[in-house]
């Protein structure tokens, strides 16, 4: 084959295929070197100095580089049931900057592994608030993953490893998404302390499709659970066994000393909770007093629990579905947190403060 309009050197298909791959080689290069200076994930040290917010829609990716930030020396912990605590809210009634970062549907292990990352190189943490939900109060040992994708290289604490891990598709696109948020032509998804209100704008809020979701078509009764024998009902609660509060216990431990724990019974729609004596309530309800004994254990530990009977749980206007209530309720929540650990008792009938 010849060169150009058929003058010069005659190029072989070798020759061919080394440009191919030479040009190959050289988009390669360029777009990794795209996503190293942009870091999607905010944890290369030689990337570009910029002024990035979390980018990745799965919160396992965006949140470590919050929880290395040195900024915060307060955070939240737990599933989505408490990503609506807003830490400017949190700040004012408890003190400390706050970073939120609450995972939806996070196992105990992957808030465990969070709150590992946030407690390295911090030698003061002045509060952790834990959200307790079902998922720390099972009868059987959680996995370790719910089956979203979970990047253990960006736990190890060693960000010089991993610009080995960027050499994917993922890594591209998010870096795609950080480019549009650094450049404004996307917005941003969290903010910096990795807070980000999920629900949908209220005017398309609908109360009667949020009870027909709650309610089971409409059918506004809630059938009787199998309750515990009635003769023996304080034996059937220390017969429960709540393995995941063994991680809890690890977790607390780690806290350095003078830390202040707040663990926070998620306020989940009243349905969810069974009539009184049932086995769900019994369930919770032991779990919870398991908690109050981690914390006196370790003392400075304050356990309000919003899984009740209340003005808040009982009214459907306050959620979106069973578990996620609006953030009106989520700014009333805090409130009576602050006013909790302030009194050192319950202030309000919308929580029980627990004590072992």
């Amino acid at each position: 084959m010849k060169g150009f309009l058929g003058i010069g050197k005659e190029v072989t298909w070798g020759d061919m295929a080394r440009r191919a791959l030479c040009v190959f080689l050289a988009a390669f290069l360029a777009l990794y070197a795209f996503v190293i200076l942009i870091d999607p994930y905010d944890t290369v040290p030689f990337s570009l100095p910029l002024d990035r917010a979390p980018a990745s829609t799965n919160q396992r990716f965006s949140y470590p580089a919050v929880a290395m930030d040195p900024e915060f020396d307060s955070v939240v912990v737990g599933t989505s049931v408490v990503r609506l605590l807003k830490p400017s809210e949190l700040e004012a009634a408890l003190g400390g900057r706050f970073a939120n970062l609450a995972m939806n549907s996070a196992m105990p292990y992957e808030q465990s592994q969070i709150l590992k990352l946030f407690l390295r190189n911090k030698k003061h943490v002045k509060t952790v608030v834990f959200g307790i939900d079902t998922v720390w109060c099972e009868q059987q040992a959680s996995p370790k993953f719910t089956g979203r994708p979970f990047p253990p290289w960006l736990y190890d604490g060693n960000p010089w490893n991993d610009a080995f891990h960027l050499l994917n598709l993922e890594a591209l696109e998010q870096a795609g998404r950080q480019l549009g948020q650094l450049t404004g032509l996307r917005a941003e998804k969290y903010q910096r302390n990795g807070y980000a209100n999920f629900l949908p704008p209220r005017s398309e809020y609908d109360l009667q499709k949020v009870q027909k979701d709650l309610y089971l078509d409409g059918a506004r009764e809630i059938l009787p659970p199998e309750t515990p024998p009635a003769d023996n009902y304080a034996a059937f609660r220390q017969s429960l066994d709540f393995p995941d509060l063994n991680l809890l216990r690890e977790m607390v431990a780690a806290l350095p000393t003078g830390t202040r724990k707040v663990f926070l019974g998620a306020p989940v729609h009243a349905i969810t909770i069974g009539p009184p004596g049932s086995t769900g309530e019994a369930d919770w309800q032991e779990c919870m007093s398991r908690i109050a004994e981690i914390g006196a254990e370790f003392g400075n530990s304050h356990v309000l629990d919003f899984k009740i009977r209340s003005d808040i749980t009982m009214t459907d206007a306050n959620y979106w579905d069973l578990l996620h209530y609006g953030t009106d309720t989520a700014s009333r929540i805090v409130r009576l947190v602050g006013e909790g650990v302030a009194a050192g008792r319950s202030t309000d009938p919308a929580y029980r403060y627990v004590t072992p």
